[in-house]
């Protein structure tokens, strides 16, 4: 990523990489970002200074003495980086490295600014080897969504155990959500009937409608609890820091991309940084965990950082878990009558981060 960013940057006419022979086959992930740049490969020996000094001088050598030249320090290894700054002092030319924080380190002034080049969610999965291979945005969602997931809030906090009967009676009776019909009805009780179209869910007790929403995503935030992550999302959005944000995020097998590997439920760029979220509107379980703690580590690295967002304080086990695999947790306080229970999420995500390292 310090090379995509350093290239980014600077845009060159010609970037030339300084590889060893097991480093060289990954400069064709970063070819499809600069194909409009020419580029040469020059293989050396890591871990002996004077063959990446020799490789370096190869190629000062035929650069003319008016082309402007920019060494990136920030890959390679250590022997790498001080062969380069040699020839940096010796022959008084310019470098950069790139920091943990998202500036940009000056040689041989030393001068530090910040980077003004940012990476889309899309850079940072193909520089892997990875692709989304669908998601959804906010802007994807209509006004009746919005109005029908403040409903679903306010229902679950008011019909807290109706809302688990619901749920309970939807998975007895379909163990495959996608399979359930367009239209149905479910009796929960004597009294209480749950009927669905195909976009409309109300709740029927004793005659009188005491739940009702339309909209055309509807049985994708009821059944599948996605009213949760787009509440979740909508909130998010007003961080300032937030460039990019995506929702259920399909992720496919290198090998089968019409087979998805992972989801993600919501996924928020910073620029040189990314933040994955899960969200639980109900009971989180230990593979729950175990997921974001995977999905981390494959597609993120040490430039992501992974957020559990709960409609419920989890247990301790759980607490416990999250702490242990470095995950963030948040979770509202449904206890008590608040105007917003996630009002103190972004908060959460400041700290979040200001831990965070590229």
């Amino acid at each position: 990523m310090p090379v995509l960013l350093g290239i980014k940057e600077f845009s060159p006419d010609h970037v030339h990489f300084i590889v060893s022979k097991e480093s060289k086959n990954k400069i064709t992930q970063i070819r499809s970002f600069i194909f409009e740049v020419g580029f040469s490969e020059n293989i050396c020996d890591p871990f002996d200074f004077f063959s990446v000094r020799a490789a370096c001088e190869k190629i000062l050598n035929k650069l003319d003495q008016n082309d402007e030249i920019k060494i990136n320090l920030t890959g390679g290894t250590k022997v790498m980086v001080l062969a380069a700054q040699s020839l940096i002092l010796e022959r008084k030319l310019n470098g950069f490295y790139i920091n943990l924080d998202g500036t940009l380190l000056n040689l041989p002034s030393y001068n530090s600014q910040k980077l003004s080049c940012e990476l889309s969610i899309n850079e940072f999965f193909e520089i892997s080897g990875h692709k989304l291979h669908r998601y959804k945005a906010l802007s994807d969602y209509f006004i009746d969504d919005f109005k029908a997931i403040d409903e679903i809030a306010t229902f679950s906090v008011n019909y807290d155990k109706l809302i688990l009967l619901i749920n309970s009676k939807i998975r007895k009776n379909y163990d495959n959500l996608y399979k359930i019909p367009l239209y149905g009805k479910l009796e929960l009780d004597k009294s209480t009937k749950f009927i669905w179209k195909d976009k409309s869910i109300m709740v029927d007790f004793n005659g009188k409608e005491i739940f009702k929403i339309s909209s055309p995503n509807v049985r994708s935030l009821f059944f599948h609890a996605a009213w949760w992550e787009l509440i979740v999302a909508r909130e998010i959005s007003k961080w300032s820091k937030a460039k990019e944000l995506l929702l259920q995020c399909k992720l496919p097998f290198k090998t089968d991309a019409k087979t998805i590997k992972n989801e993600i439920d919501i996924l928020v760029n910073l620029g040189s940084k990314l933040i994955f979220v899960e969200c639980k509107s109900g009971l989180v379980k230990s593979e729950d965990i175990n997921k974001l703690k995977i999905v981390n580590e494959i597609y993120g690295g040490i430039i992501s950082k992974s957020l559990l967002v709960c409609r419920f304080k989890p247990t301790p086990t759980i607490i416990e878990k999250c702490k242990e695999l470095n995950i963030d947790v948040f979770y509202c306080n449904l206890n008590r009558i608040e105007v917003n229970p996630l009002n103190k999420l972004i908060t959460t995500l400041e700290e979040l981060e200001k831990r965070l390292i590229i």
